[in-house]
């Protein structure tokens, strides 16, 4: 079984309650404090927020920002990384959710304009089942479109986070079931078939609904579709790794905007289902 890694940031309170759960979880610290270690799962602890803060800012240290992930895939023999994460949101409701990364548009918080990171669904959707097992009371569990940084790095990547506010960030008990949930979720190397998404709201009700039997990887939004360019239907494809099987489609969808997304996928030769 190949090596495992997760990354939390120090700057994030849900990284800060979560880091307590994954030492409460038997992970230790190595030579290198900010690397710790349990089994074949690596914990890696960094300074910066992984996602900046501040709109249309992203700081010029480090760089790469928030660190050299390539680097650390390859030090410690890992072919994706989990971003264990705070989510926060205007409506502040308890969530728990899972996502890819990527800039349909203009790069708000990080990353490229119209750029998408490469992304494992398979590994997501294991993250995502052990999420969906026993959630504590009152929180939604969801797959959530591409969105925000990071954009750039040859190592796939997705995010698992707690949210939306300081109150579910602090939480031992929800973020420790979020940090146990990762542990198994990365163990786990489930296999389902692998599709890209169009259209629906933001918290992909229907994808979260097939995510028990498909395995996502990016997904478009209703909101993101007048974005999608020839080069971006290529990306959220080829930057899905473990390979599309076909797409999927929001039946909310009006009939022009499935057109245009028919005519995109069938250049690719992505089948519709």
């Amino acid at each position: 079984m190949a090596n495992k890694a997760i990354v939390l940031s120090k700057s994030d309170p849900a990284g800060v309650t979560m880091l307590g759960a994954f030492r409460g979880m038997g992970f230790a610290e190595m030579d290198d404090p900010s690397l710790l270690r349990m089994g074949e799962v690596y914990l890696v602890v960094i300074d910066p927020l992984i996602v900046p803060a501040e709109e249309y800012k992203t700081p010029a240290s480090p760089s790469p920002y928030p660190a050299d992930l390539d680097g650390l895939a390859r030090r410690l023999g890992v072919g994706y990384l989990v971003m264990a994460s705070r989510h926060w949101s205007q409506s502040g409701r308890p969530c728990l959710t899972v996502h890819p990364t990527g800039n349909f548009g203009k790069a708000v918080f990080g990353g490229r304009p119209r750029e998408l990171q490469r992304t494992l669904a398979n590994p997501m959707r294991d993250v995502f089942m052990e999420l969906s097992a026993d959630p504590p009371r009152g929180f939604q569990v969801s797959l959530e479109a591409t969105h925000h940084s990071p954009t750039q790095f040859e190592t796939s990547m997705f995010f698992a986070e707690v949210g939306s506010g300081e109150g579910q960030w602090r939480d031992e008990a929800v973020c420790r079931y979020l940090a146990e949930a990762i542990v198994r979720g990365v163990r786990a190397e489930g296999e389902a078939p692998v599709a890209v998404g169009f259209g629906g709201g933001h918290y992909c009700p229907t994808f979260s609904v097939m995510e028990r039997e498909t395995a996502f990887g990016h997904v478009a939004a209703k909101y993101a579709l007048d974005l999608l360019t020839d080069e971006l239907y290529g990306q959220m494809v080829e930057r899905t790794m473990d390979g599309v099987d076909f797409a999927a489609l929001d039946g909310g969808l009006k009939g022009w905007e499935r057109r245009r997304v028919e005519v995109a996928l069938a250049r690719l030769g992505v089948p519709i289902r």
